[in-house]
């Protein structure tokens, strides 16, 4: 536990397995097949913990049935969630199946060992269970993944059919608790479970010795007369200042006695009964019940939490009144901590707050708006922020930052977020950057200052900040796809300015000084000249895009700024390209989100420009895996069936299949693009055309006998289907001679429907010289 709190994963691992090996424990995390809900009807996997002690030592007040005392478990009695994983029973094998590799996954002491139905612990083992899910929850992202990871440990102890010690049976629920407040299903049980561990901890010790109490309730029962005091005939209140449990307080028959609470106080390192308040006080705000979340504030004397809740409350001001006035209170808090009342002597300031008589209830903020607190009470800069945050003063975060010897990060960063409220870029900028200078770990304080710089176009120093966001993210993925997009971008207007520096060098005549004089003296220039090489730049920028898009894989947008700078690369970046089209397809599923100028560029650079073999006869197919085949599969199979309504997109597929020799093929889609042209779509058969509407490069319908450029387009793809059926007609065997007549009847077609309107016309003159090579 000390290499824990120290924050040494491989010392604590390292020391937690020698004590295994010493103790001959055996366990394991593995699958098992069961069902977690009520209505489940398949098993799956669920997580499980296989654990077996090599001997079960009994401890103090752990013998005999009569002597076993634990924290009441509560139910959870939910409608949906089962109170147990109810595991398969055939065989209780763990899900591996009947792998090959069975012996290697589960230890062989633990393969018959069914998951419901496994041997009691001992004590110390049920520790090293205890202290693996510490490790695991201390030195792991805190996500879903590691919550499930570390419940079953907590489970294992929780379900033990044998007799548990009181304290290592507290200590797993409240790990259970930990994860569950944070599930919906579970919530309830998490928060309300904590509070009854914390009840029995904050009750046993205040109240007076249990030895105290089991003698006056022996009393009471054998009769023996109890003095009580009464005022006028009435019986008076007894005066009681402890803190009350939420719950029934338990009998002194109901509670493990002190010896045997504290045998492993020491092995288990639970936390401290403030730090168990603490917590489930923001567990109470976590779930909204913030009046019970207050009351243990102001008992724990936490007013920054206790102001937090009162200006929460005001927020959610409901027709009731609940919240009424929070937020005056809040303050009043606040100004009560950091300075004297009105009309009181300076001298009086040296006093303790907290020593201080004050009605919370009653406190008005105009009472404190006398000199500051001298010295500052503890914890004063971030009080000084609060009090900022409620009244919207900037003054207040410099005198927190100046309180704190300029060490108090969360005041530059309220002072940033305030001069960007009022447009001041500068001045947010310097704020932010004092914040990192001081806290160099977080990567929410260097995203907000690379945003600004973005903003401010200092594109260096937002690569740098972005940089710094990710490196100082966890090494489990914790950065986010915003980061490294905005990376990308940060480099990506770094190349447009090394790019425009180029041109105006080259325009004003400037030849760039040699390599062997700009490295004399400088031993860093060659790496300088090679980072602002702008090839460099846009590489860094695309690998920049490419890892965000991995993190955010839905984000059709991250995908189209990989697609834009592959294809600027020269060469294009031919698989990125291909990667990005085929992840927008797959999340937009349209034709509109093809950029056809890319498809184009890529079909040139990946198929049309590679050489087949001349020996090759009939219909060719691209060898596997190469970069030609890839990019014909995601045309035919991604691209054709979301061509509707653009003729483009059949003339790239009809140039492709001419390259693969699939001359029938290139005849059907240059039919296609034809008829898309034309207006009548992609479907059906035959040369005739539908309506008079097509849609051009930009996504608009168009009517071709009223737009000059839709009327272009018709004559483009008319000349196209003939040029095919020229040069390909025999060779199909269906078409055969008969390909002059479909020409013939696709170019009168068009100019009977078009004469009227484009008779004069040089694109009429192009159609009379193909009907006339028809002849």
């Amino acid at each position: 536990m000390v290499w824990i709190m120290l924050g040494q994963e491989r010392k604590a691992r390292e020391v937690l397995e020698r004590a295994r090996r010493e103790r001959g424990f055996v366990y394991a995390l593995t699958g098992a097949l069961g069902k977690r809900t009520r209505f489940q009807e398949r098993s799956t996997s669920q997580l499980v913990v296989l654990a077996k002690s090599k001997s079960v030592t009994v401890g103090r007040g752990e013998g005999k049935e009569e002597g076993v005392v634990k924290p009441e478990g509560l139910k959870l009695n939910d409608d949906t969630l089962l109170e147990e994983l109810k595991f398969d029973k055939e065989g209780g094998e763990t899900d591996i199946g009947e792998r090959d590799d069975k012996k290697e996954d589960v230890p062989e002491e633990l393969r018959d060992i069914k998951p419901d139905e496994q041997p009691q612990l001992s004590p110390l083992d049920q520790i090293i269970l205890l202290a693996e899910a510490t490790i695991k929850d201390a030195f792991s992202p805190a996500d879903t993944l590691t919550s499930e990871e570390v419940l079953p440990f907590a489970v294992r102890v929780i379900s033990d059919q044998g007799k548990t010690n009181w304290q290592i049976y507290t200590h797993a629920l409240l790990v259970r608790s930990r994860i569950e407040v944070h599930r919906s299903r579970t919530m309830e049980r998490g928060v309300l479970q904590m509070q009854t561990v914390v009840d029995q901890v904050v009750v046993d010790t205040t109240q007076p010795e249990r030895v105290q109490s089991q003698e006056k309730e022996e009393g009471e029962e054998n009769g023996v007369p109890e003095i009580k005091i009464s005022v006028d005939g009435e019986e008076a209140a007894p005066v009681d200042n402890k803190p009350k449990s939420f719950f029934p307080a338990a009998k002194p028959s109901e509670t493990a006695p002190p010896e045997v609470r504290l045998q492993y106080i020491h092995a288990l390192s639970s936390p401290p009964r403030w730090h168990l308040e603490s917590e489930l006080a923001y567990s109470w705000a976590g779930v909204g019940s913030l009046v019970s979340a207050m009351e243990i504030f102001k008992r724990l004397r936490l007013w920054a939490e206790v102001a937090l809740c009162y200006a929460s409350n005001a927020a959610r001001e409901d027709e009731d009144g609940r919240g009424k006035d929070g937020e005056a209170k809040a303050k009043a808090i606040l100004r009560w901590r950091l300075f004297n009342k009105m009309g009181t002597a300076p001298a009086d300031s040296e006093q303790d707050p907290d020593e201080e008589e004050v009605d919370l209830d009653n406190i008005k903020e105009a009472d404190y708006h006398g000199p500051e607190r001298k010295p500052p009470p503890p914890n004063a800069p971030r009080l000084w922020c609060l009090l900022g945050d409620l009244e919207n003063e900037s003054k207040y975060y410099e005198r927190a930052w100046e309180i704190s010897g300029q060490r108090y990060a969360r005041a530059q960063k309220s002072l940033g977020e305030y001069y960007l409220q009022q447009k001041d870029l500068i001045s947010a900028r310097d704020a932010y950057k004092k914040a990192v200078h001081v806290n160099r770990l977080s990567n929410e304080l260097w995203n907000r200052l690379g945003d600004i710089s973005l903003r401010l176009g200092e594109f260096s120093d937002a690569a740098e900040a972005f940089g710094r966001a990710i490196s100082t993210s966890d090494s489990n993925g914790g950065e986010d796809a915003r980061t490294w997009s905005n990376l990308g971008s940060a480099f990506y207007s770094l190349y447009i300015e090394r790019i425009k520096e180029l041109k105006q060098q080259k325009q004003n005549g400037v030849q760039q000084e040699p390599e062997a004089a700009e490295d004399d003296g400088d031993e860093e220039a060659p790496e300088k000249r090679k980072a602002n090489d702008p090839k460099t730049l846009l590489t860094q920028s695309l690998n920049a895009y490419k890892k965000g898009a991995s993190i955010s894989h839905d984000n059709w947008r991250i995908w189209d700024n990989v697609i834009t700078l592959a294809s600027r690369l020269r060469p294009i970046a031919v698989s990125e390209v291909l990667l990005g089209l085929q992840h927008v397809v797959r999340i937009k599923k349209s034709e509109d989100a093809i950029d056809i100028d890319v498809l184009r560029l890529l079909l040139n650079e990946a198929v049309l420009s590679v050489e087949k073999p001349a020996d090759s006869k009939g219909v060719y197919e691209p060898p596997r895996g190469s970069t030609e085949r890839a990019v014909v599969q995601f045309l035919e199979t991604s691209v054709v069936p979301l061509i509707t309504a653009r003729s483009e997109f059949w003339e790239l597929i009809t140039r492709e299949r001419v390259w693969k020799r699939d001359l029938a093929g290139a005849i059907d889609a240059s039919e296609k693009a034809w008829r898309a042209a034309m207006g009548g779509g992609s479907g059906g058969g035959g040369l005739l055309p539908g309506s008079n509407s097509s849609v051009g490069p930009d996504g608009k319908s168009k009517n071709w006998l009223e737009d000059k450029e839709a009327w272009a387009i018709v004559v483009e793809r008319t000349d196209e289907l003939v040029s095919v059926l020229e040069n390909y007609g025999e060779e199909v065997h269906e078409i055969g001679s008969k390909w002059k007549g479909k020409a013939r009847l696709a170019v009168r077609s068009v100019m009977g429907k078009g004469k009227e309107a484009w008779e004069d016309t040089e694109e009429w003159d192009r159609l009379k010289v193909l009907l006339d090579g028809l002849r």
